[in-house]
């Protein structure tokens, strides 16, 4: 896949570091450096003072700010050019460089500083599959009326990307009702016993596709085990704190990359508590499964976490991410199902 540009003409300020950024923030001027550091949201302590510190810098000492911190100056790419032409207005991007390395995320905004739209560009080809799906979430969700539709899709350079609408509200920890109360939009009619149940049966041949043959009969054990049935859900994928934003009294998820059409229900919610365990809070083992046991009261649980750790490694073993902590999670659960 090409590597391209996607800066536009002006200056950039770049966090945490120049030589290893997570965003580059146009900072022209104080609005359009309001706007910009809305693209950048961290969670840990030090992020949140770094943004707080550059943020004040550049949207009230703008001027005497580039001079001590000595921004970079941008060029116009041609993807930029490009946007233009299609669009009909002059375009400011900020960059968000995902973890991962498959994606950049551009915040549009017009030299009013007003911001448009955040554009998703794949940088390989697992940044390819995500965008691929997750327009195929935005598309059937927005036709059951649960978020709205992305704004363009078009490729430049052959390769595809999404333009989505602004979501302009506070992304923090959600509380417990609130998080159900969302996921509960997510479920369908359709309920099944988890040896019956379409999620399972698709994990089931991934596994036999990837020659996982002890992972396979553990997963046949766990839905042998199950006496309940779950309901068949849309299922976000990557549910977590970073991935909704708060307008006014509504919560919106975003980031559909993961999305699962035929999804189980439970494994949204196990995301979401096992990333604020594992990431926030730093939690490992035993402390990190009690606290999920703890967030999601059901009879269950060891089992639905089992599975979704099984699906937590086939992700990154596909992916070529390391999966060492999960597989010492799954270790540690079925040492006590030995016992």
């Amino acid at each position: 896949m090409n590597t391209i540009n996607f800066s536009s003409l002006n200056y950039y300020l770049y966090l945490p570091t120049k030589s290893n950024p997570k965003v580059a923030l146009a900072i022209d001027n104080p609005t359009l450096a309001q706007n910009s550091f809305r693209l950048y949201n961290p969670f840990s302590d030090k992020a949140k003072f770094l943004k707080a510190i550059y943020k004040v810098a550049f949207t009230s000492f703008n001027k005497i700010s580039k001079i001590i911190l000595k921004p970079k100056y941008q060029k116009q790419s041609k993807f930029i050019h490009y946007l233009e032409e299609k669009l009909g207005y002059e375009i400011i991007s900020s960059l968000y460089f995902a973890t991962a390395k498959d994606k950049v995320v551009l915040q549009l905004q017009t030299k009013e500083a007003q911001i448009v739209g955040y554009l998703k560009y794949p940088l390989n080809n697992f940044g390819l599959n995500h965008l691929y799906n997750e327009k195929k979430a935005l598309e059937i969700l927005s036709s059951k009326g649960i978020i709205e539709n992305y704004t363009m899709y078009d490729t430049f350079q052959e390769t595809p990307f999404l333009l989505l609408k602004p979501l302009e509200g506070h992304i923090d920890i959600v509380e417990k009702e609130k998080v159900e109360e969302l996921l509960n939009k997510f479920k369908l009619n359709q309920a099944y016993t988890l040896a019956e149940h379409p999620r399972m049966q698709q994990i089931k041949k991934k596994l036999i596709k990837m020659e996982m043959y002890d992972t396979l009969s553990l997963l046949k054990r766990l839905c042998v085990n199950s006496s309940y049935s779950y309901r068949l859900v849309y299922e976000h994928g990557d549910f977590a704190p970073w991935n909704i934003i708060q307008l006014e009294e509504k919560y919106i998820p975003f980031d559909f990359e993961y999305f699962e059409e035929n999804g189980l229900e439970y494994f949204d919610l196990i995301k979401y508590y096992y990333q604020i365990g594992k990431l926030l809070n730093s939690m490992k083992n035993e402390e990190l499964i009690l606290y999920i046991s703890k967030q999601i009261n059901i009879e269950e649980i060891e089992i639905l976490l089992e599975l979704y750790l099984i699906k937590e490694i086939i992700l990154s073993k596909k992916e070529n991410m390391n999966y060492e902590f999960e597989e010492n999670m799954l270790k540690i659960l079925e040492d006590r199902y030995e016992k």
